[in-house]
């Protein structure tokens, strides 16, 4: 005949005993009397067949048997305590993967902040960042490689869902000794006589800085063509010319000897943060856009 199954009960009355080692004790930390505490465990050696405690010295004493269940009580115990806490660090957002991308302009300087961010709340998180062309934001999120992607560059697409966490503006690049260095705005004429590292125009700075270009009536004379926006930094740093950028690439530029004027003519520009919009958007996301405005803001106290 197939014996009754055992309860979760049960199993927890046993274990309670064996921990507190009476009956009383177990009846108190259970919130039940010791007679219904009594029944509960003999039910329980009725169904095992066996008998579990036996009184010696008027204490209650474990039988071997007793013993080799309650380790196994204990370890299943274990592992749904791992369960448990497992369960709870996904709910905070802890010991998960959060993987993001980003296109290079914002993720020279602006991003680093907002990781030290989110690292600040979250870190035993792994982190993932993956640098990207304008032009794979759209299939990134689409495929589900990442949850998000920062960018400076408006992405047109039914399928991409979008919100601003800053605006800013161009500024130009320049050493700290060069002759303009002090100036509170430049316009694009002013820089004639220098030697201009610069963007192709079918790019997203390219297109922003041509349009500043053109409100001022000057046309853009490049000397040295780059396409990301680290290889300008590093050209200005050599001392080959000046360099016109997001004020985003720029934070924290005078740490490389460089000062950031802002650009007469600019067009605003702003910081995207783009997700699916055919998938609910993650928490993590949304820690995203919380950390950039943070940043963008202790720049902006900074200036």
């Amino acid at each position: 005949m197939t014996r009754p199954k055992l309860t979760e009960r049960q199993i927890e009355v046993f274990r309670t005993v064996m921990i507190t080692g009476s009956l009383t004790a177990a009846a108190k930390q259970l919130h039940v009397s010791q007679p219904g505490l009594s029944v509960t465990l003999a039910r329980f050696e009725d169904q095992l067949g066996i008998q579990l405690f036996e009184r010696i010295a008027g204490r209650l004493a474990p039988t071997n048997e007793a013993r080799q269940i309650f380790s196994e009580v204990e370890r299943v115990y274990g592992q749904f305590d791992k369960l448990v806490d497992a369960i709870q660090a996904i709910a905070r957002g802890d010991n998960a993967t959060f993987r993001f991308g980003t296109t290079p302009s914002v993720g020279v300087r602006l991003i680093p902040q907002a990781l030290r961010l989110l690292r600040e709340q979250h870190s035993e998180r792994i982190y993932f960042c993956d640098f990207l062309a304008q032009k794979d934001v759209r299939d990134y999120l689409w495929f589900d490689r990442g949850s998000c992607v920062t960018s400076i560059a408006k992405v047109s697409d039914p399928t991409v869902a979008s919100t601003v966490v800053a605006t800013g503006g161009l500024v130009c690049l320049l050493p700290r000794r060069h002759p303009l260095a002090k100036r509170k705005i430049l316009s694009p004429q002013d820089l004639k006589e220098d030697v201009l590292i610069s963007f192709e125009a079918d790019t997203p700075h390219g297109r922003l800085i041509e349009t500043a270009y053109k409100r001022a009536g000057v046309s853009r004379q490049v000397q040295v063509y780059v396409r990301f926006v680290e290889s300008a930094i590093s050209f200005v740093c050599e001392g080959i010319g000046v360099a016109i950028v997001d004020e985003f690439a720029a934070i924290r530029c005078t740490q490389l000897g460089l000062v950031a004027v802002p650009l007469e003519g600019s067009p605003d520009i702003p910081v995207y943060v783009y997700w699916c919009k055919f998938r609910p958007r993650a928490r993590s996301t949304d820690e995203m856009v919380d950390a950039l405005m943070q940043a963008t803001q202790s720049f902006a106290n900074s200036r």
